[in-house]
């Protein structure tokens, strides 16, 4: 009795460390998003001010926002924190509505685990997302993903990655003709991806921005997809900690690199672009280190990771050649690989005993 109630205990410490950490990596996203969605809603309002507001988010900025031809830090802060917050409270107070149903209908205690999942939907949404849509997709992947299976632990989907699939899926053309965000594809991602496809690298940079100032997250995108360097603070963190697999994120980049080595990257015209670039537009890296490493949709070998990470990485060059109405691809891509992901792990399995057979003599 005594080893249960300790193994138990251990078993319990170390799901609550790891809730922890995961919050703690995703907080530099957090901020960066409201830093970068404040200011780019106010460098695009610039260019076309003397518009009328248009919705609820542009009414509140313009009673406190009196200029923005040279935004302050608090009204740059404002400004994101009035597309931030709102999304992110909509997506805690979902995803904890519905996580509350299962737990009493299922007669049990009540799973914080559903504030990470709210959070990783949430940086995906657009700055504009109607709350309406962000519910309806939060509260399929809850339900369908998780709460069905049982939760916490007992799903192969994570609820956020199917969350984001649907919406995508029934809203694709929501939100392409907001007169602010007009770098965005609606909820599929950035815009510029299609721009590389059609015209080429050199417009791409618009505005002179180089590599450099897309990595820190200076352009439009999906609210907590746009800074490589806030997203590699906490996959640092997760890989230190022994959260996220090395392996598997290394794997998906990897796979990258090969798809456009093989694919030459985007060329309609426009000419190949890097893999590097590939890496800081759109939701790639923020994908691979908040969704792709979610034990419930990864595999559990360390082959079967480097398999599943190299399929992924291929298969995002190849949407994004093939299919450029869909400049992002990387939200159908992951959910894909995170269904073939206990397939990968038996096959992986059944080989490695094949062959422990046969140097056995079996």
């Amino acid at each position: 009795m005594t080893l249960h109630a300790d193994s138990a205990l251990f078993k319990l410490n170390h799901i609550a460390r790891i809730r922890s950490l995961r919050l703690i990596a995703i907080v530099p996203v957090l901020l960066a998003a409201v830093w970068n969605t404040g200011a780019q809603y106010l460098i695009a309002l610039d260019l076309t001010e003397g518009d009328e507001p248009i919705g609820w988010r542009d009414r509140i900025i313009a009673s406190r926002v009196t200029s923005v031809e040279d935004p302050g830090l608090w009204e740059i802060i404002f400004a994101g924190m009035v597309h931030v917050l709102p999304v992110v409270v909509a997506a805690l107070l979902t995803a904890g509505v519905w996580e509350r149903i299962f737990a009493a209908g299922r007669d049990r205690v009540f799973d914080s685990g559903f504030i990470f999942i709210a959070l990783v939907y949430a940086m995906f949404m657009h700055p504009s997302v109607s709350l309406l849509h962000l519910v309806l997709g939060l509260s399929f992947g809850m339900v369908f993903a998780r709460g069905i299976f049982g939760g916490e632990g007992r799903s192969f989907l994570s609820p956020a990655l199917v969350g984001v699939a649907i919406v995508q899926i029934s809203f694709p053309a929501a939100l392409t003709d907001h007169p602010i965000w007009t770098e965005l594809n609606g909820y599929a991602g950035t815009h510029s991806l299609l721009v590389a496809y059609q015209q080429g690298l050199d417009a791409l940079q618009w505005n002179g921005s180089g590599w450099w100032q897309v990595a820190l997250g200076d352009t439009q995108g999906l609210l907590g997809t746009t800074s490589l360097i806030a997203v590699s603070i906490g996959a640092a963190l997760l890989v230190f900690a022994r959260v996220a697999s090395l392996p598997l994120i290394g794997a998906h980049i990897v796979g990258l690199i090969l798809g456009v080595l093989i694919l030459g990257g985007l060329t309609d015209g426009g000419g190949a672009v890097p893999w590097y670039w590939h890496l800081v537009l759109g939701s790639f890296i923020f994908g691979v280190v908040f969704l792709a490493t979610d034990p419930a949709s990864s595999c559990v070998t360390n082959t079967g990771r480097w398999i599943q990470g190299i399929i992924a990485g291929v298969l995002i060059v190849l949407l994004r050649v093939v299919n450029p109405s869909h400049p992002d691809s990387v939200v159908p891509v992951l959910l894909l690989v995170s269904m073939l992901a206990p397939l990968i792990d038996h096959g992986v399995i059944w080989m490695n005993i094949r062959q422990r057979g046969r140097l056995h003599g079996g």
